[in-house]
């Protein structure tokens, strides 16, 4: 179970064993941790140090997100694992490992993009053929260019890097060209426009990505990773290169569809937005409801091979896979991706 603490007023506490969420005074939630995954904490939420003590020993994060979902902190318990796994994911950025993860993860980025597109063009087959036909076109694109990943060989990341992105930038100009087209006009989106969202469309993005890098930094710390040792990603200082690395596989399942049934099931609108120093941002309203059906969303199933997990289940799956490739302990590392 994921909590959110959100509003003015709202202070999330200790009583004994037992989290309690306050309201202006009064007590409107009382919790044991062992049934918490997560805290997050947005607004003006505030939180006591005796409730945050109790929560790192039960292993509970807690993550702070602002109105635009960027991390502003994140609380987590001691390390998980014993040094060896970073030793391995230190060097494997020098070997061909590296470029074998990089690999991976683009690959499954791009064909969980295809993917999505793939099911729109289903969906609008009898509704409007000719958008559906656009899209699927959009999709074969994609998929193709998913496709040549396998085809890039080198001895390390660092020499392909390039390489890999150029790729990933190819697919990512299809796909956010074909829902462009889904949105329609009133949504004025003209593709990712990255931090600083200049329309509504990107100020759902960004949001969802914040909440889902939180997961992703949560995945790799129980996987024994270092955040900030990424593959595909590039070392910079302050940037968690590694969970950014893994969430590239779960932003279009996760996240992009999240967006696209607020929009094509008008459960937002371009008025439940505003311009904020610049920036476009949801209304308050509208970012609650977002966040919850966005953690519903981490919480329902999805099946992979025999096993079914939660979504949040398989994105701490995907991060003990990558380590125990790092350790040896798999031939290799599989990304992620749902066909269509």
């Amino acid at each position: 179970m994921r909590l959110v603490v959100d509003g003015f007023g709202k202070f999330l506490g200790r009583k004994g064993e037992t989290i309690v969420v306050k309201e202006e005074g009064r007590t409107i939630q009382r919790l044991q941790p062992r049934e918490l995954e997560q805290v997050i904490i947005s607004g003006k939420g505030c939180v006591s140090t005796d409730a945050l003590e109790l929560l790192a020993r039960h292993g509970v994060d807690v993550l702070l997100v602002d109105f635009r979902g960027e991390v502003k902190a994140r609380l987590s318990p001691p390390e998980m694992r014993t040094v060896s796994t970073r030793r391995q994911q230190y060097q494997a950025y020098l070997d061909r490992r590296g470029l074998e993860i990089a690999k991976a993860i683009v690959k499954a980025k791009i064909r969980n993009q295809a993917s999505v597109l793939g099911t729109l063009a289903k969906k609008r087959r009898d509704t409007d053929p000719q958008l559906a036909s656009l899209i699927y076109r959009a999709a074969e694109e994609v998929r193709r260019v998913a496709g040549q990943v396998d085809g890039v060989e080198g001895d390390s990341v660092e020499s392909r890097r390039e390489m890999l992105m150029n790729l990933e930038g190819r697919a990512a100009a299809l796909y956010w060209q074909a829902l462009g087209e889904v949105f329609g006009a009133e949504w004025e989106f003209r593709g990712r426009s990255g931090r600083y969202a200049r329309d509504p469309v990107n100020a759902m993005l960004n949001y969802g990505y914040g909440i889902l890098l939180g997961e992703a930094l949560r995945a790799t710390h129980y996987a024994g990773l270092d955040p900030y040792g990424g593959f595909l990603h590039a070392d910079r200082p302050g940037k968690p290169s590694m969970a950014l690395d893994l969430m590239e596989e779960f932003r279009a399942q996760v996240v992009d569809k999240q967006v696209i049934k607020f929009v094509t099931k008008r459960m937002a609108t371009p008025q439940d937005f505003e311009l904020v120093d610049g920036v476009c941002q949801m209304g308050d309203g509208l970012r609650r409801l977002f966040l919850r059906e966005l953690l519903q969303k981490l919480e329902s199933e999805v099946r992979i091979g025999a096993m079914k997990l939660t979504w949040g289940e398989l994105i701490l799956y995907q991060a003990r896979q990558l380590a125990k490739f790092l350790r040896g302990e798999v031939p290799r590392y599989e990304g992620f991706w749902l066909r269509w």
